[in-house]
């Protein structure tokens, strides 16, 4: 009877027919190695970090942002300050209750609420701008010593030098490549980005004139911006959900789509996209992003392996609002409210609420194996994980990934069979669990499932099969 391999690691990929692919994969990360001793490629499942309570602030996420290096939260109508021991001191009013940008200058921070004119706080006092030519703005961004908004209609525009609430009416001009209404602006490797709804304008410092940008010549993309909070940024790439509701990401100036026919019919059946957020963040050397659907669900797509997906509970959307990196930690603004968390890998609840991780696999078949259309007999399944990951008490001392199978391509699944993941100590992470005595098929898939708060990584799958006559 042969050992063959089975397709555990994967992305989430469901198509429109369930008969096609139903693939998902939940609050897990694909790390791919490339440093294995034979030279091959290796990837696994690894835990998403969980949510760490860390401090507190009083009304709901509007934004975070780092000045001073230190970290300033929006919560309800109020700026906080946060210090490196999570303790919030209240600052003053900022008005409004749409979500806020808070960029960084020389010397200010510079808020910008959807709803008013932008604000400066410059480590004592908060200003409301006046200035006639300063619109109410969705964004702004800060480049080359100079802060930028977006304005009414088509209208970018650039503050003076060092007066980020001072704008010149020299100095506010129009992206009118068409005729559509100006949406977020965005710094990104010395250019700038004028995001509409129907197109997006990039500009360079051609460092004459007023004002000393210019709009590059046979550049500006016929994409829209879908959300005005989508828009985020690493080393490599600027990500965005563009009005065509495929999310992008452009290193030059030609913006790529890395969605799929998957998370595509996904974002075309939710009922609210314009309210999107995302968060562009780095660890294990691995770079993410992650576009958050506050009514519907949330995604994270990975540089290196492509879109999963994260949850809070079973299925509702991640708590992921806002989001900073500060004083050495990942620090998430729950969307929710005033709390903000570290992302933590020793932590393995949501604040205290249960973890679902879930991979449902690619479908195994005669195909998988060279005999398409042969029906399949399984005597043992086997996977692969981190084994000891078991706590000292209570729920998590005794861990068990859950195992089901489903013949007819997701619509209905088996009862559940489960199996042990080793008390805390009992190590062997290439000793197999096993089930044994599974039937047979023509077509299955495989659902492993954990909801005890410990570290799952999950690394290879393997079956020994016969292949019917």
């Amino acid at each position: 009877m042969p050992n063959v391999p089975i397709p555990l690691v994967g992305p989430t990929y469901t198509s429109r027919s369930l008969e096609v692919a139903s693939q998902v994969t939940k609050n897990f990360y694909i790390e791919v190695n490339n440093t294995s001793p034979d030279n091959q490629t290796i990837a696994a499942f690894q835990p998403f970090p969980g949510l760490k309570p860390w401090a507190t602030t009083t009304g709901i996420d509007r934004g975070m942002g780092v000045y001073n290096n230190e970290l300033y939260k929006v919560s309800g109508q109020s700026l906080y300050k946060i210090d490196s021991l999570g303790t919030e001191t209240l600052i003053d009013t900022i008005n409004g209750f749409e979500r806020c940008t808070l960029v960084e200058d020389n010397s200010n921070l510079v808020i910008a609420t959807q709803t008013t004119k932008p604000y400066t706080y410059d480590g004592a006092t908060v200003t409301l701008g006046t200035d006639p030519d300063l619109h109410t703005s969705n964004s702004v961004t800060y480049i080359k010593n100079r802060v930028v908004y977006d304005g009414n209609n088509g209208d970018v525009i650039f503050a003076d030098l060092g007066t980020p609430l001072s704008v010149n009416s020299a100095n506010v001009t129009s992206a009118d490549n068409k005729p559509d209404d100006s949406l977020a602006v965005y710094a990104f490797k010395d250019q700038l980005f004028a995001f509409s709804d129907r197109s997006i304008t990039p500009y360079y410092a051609s460092g004459a004139g007023n004002p000393p940008y210019d709009v590059i010549q046979n550049a500006v993309q016929e994409i829209g911006l879908g959300a005005v909070n989508s828009i985020s940024s690493n080393n490599n790439y600027m990500y965005f959900l563009g009005s065509d509701l495929q999310p992008y990401r452009l290193a030059g100036l030609q913006p790529q789509p890395i969605g799929n026919p998957s998370i595509g019919r996904a974002i075309d059946g939710y009922t609210n996209t314009s309210n999107a957020i995302g968060h562009c963040f780095t660890f294990n050397n691995q770079n993410f992003y992650l576009l958050n659907f506050p009514d519907h669900e949330t995604w994270l797509f990975s540089e290196g392996a492509g879109w999963t997906n994260l949850s809070y509970g079973e299925n509702n959307p991640h708590l992921f609002g806002s989001y900073a990196y500060c004083y050495g930690r990942h620090l998430v603004g729950d969307r929710r409210n005033g709390n903000i968390y570290e992302l933590d890998f020793d932590t393995y609840t949501d604040n205290g609420d249960t973890i679902f991780r879930q991979r449902d696999t690619a479908k195994v078949s005669g195909k998988s194996f060279g005999v398409p259309g042969k029906e399949i007999f399984m005597e043992r399944l086997e996977i692969v994980v981190e084994r000891g990951v078991g706590i000292l008490s209570g729920q998590g001392s005794d861990p068990q990934i859950m195992m089901s199978y489903s013949d007819d391509g997701g619509n209905s699944w088996s009862a559940e069979r489960w199996a042990d993941m080793g008390e805390q100590g009992k190590y062997g992470s290439m000793i197999p669990l096993a089930w044994n005595d599974l039937g047979s098929f023509y077509e299955r898939m495989f659902r492993f499932k954990v909801t005890d708060p410990v570290k799952v990584v999950l690394i290879s799958a393997n079956a020994d099969i016969e292949v019917g006559v």
